[in-house]
């Protein structure tokens, strides 16, 4: 028989488990979404340049300085958003750690696949992102 003691604090474990996974898998979300904006930026990025290939006016020189302002301005938002990946990233995966190296109250069977899977979710999308990545 277990003491409340116990049981109060395999209740959190399991709870902390869960933040963990569902830390993981916001995770892989928020690097889905740098992947999907550094793509639209590489494409926008490209279809700047072929619209303004040929500009022989001022006022034409003047659009394309828009356009890439605004695109610019995209690159600095996506930049931030990789900046503060990096900054949250070591924090889950030291969680994760932390939780799969936990003596007292170890990961049930389940937990850990899930937690698994969320990490090899993580990988693919790094991979995809770093495939995606803007080059100045």
């Amino acid at each position: 028989m277990f003491s409340r003691k116990t049981l109060k604090l395999a209740q959190k474990s399991v709870a902390r488990q869960q933040e963990v996974i569902a830390g993981l898998e916001a995770l892989v979300k928020s690097i889905d979404r740098g992947e999907q904006m550094a793509t639209a930026l590489k494409t926008e990025m490209e279809a700047v340049m072929a619209r303004h290939e040929h500009r022989t006016s001022t006022r034409e020189d003047i659009a394309y300085l828009e356009d890439l302002l605004r695109c610019a301005k995209k690159k600095l938002v996506w930049e931030k958003q990789m900046t503060a990946l990096q900054k949250r990233t070591p924090a889950i995966l030291a969680e994760v750690t932390q939780l799969m190296n936990d003596s007292a109250n170890p990961p049930l069977e389940e937990a850990r696949l899930r937690i698994m899977h969320s990490l090899q979710a993580v990988q693919g999308a790094m991979e995809r992102l770093e495939k995606a990545k803007i080059t100045d």
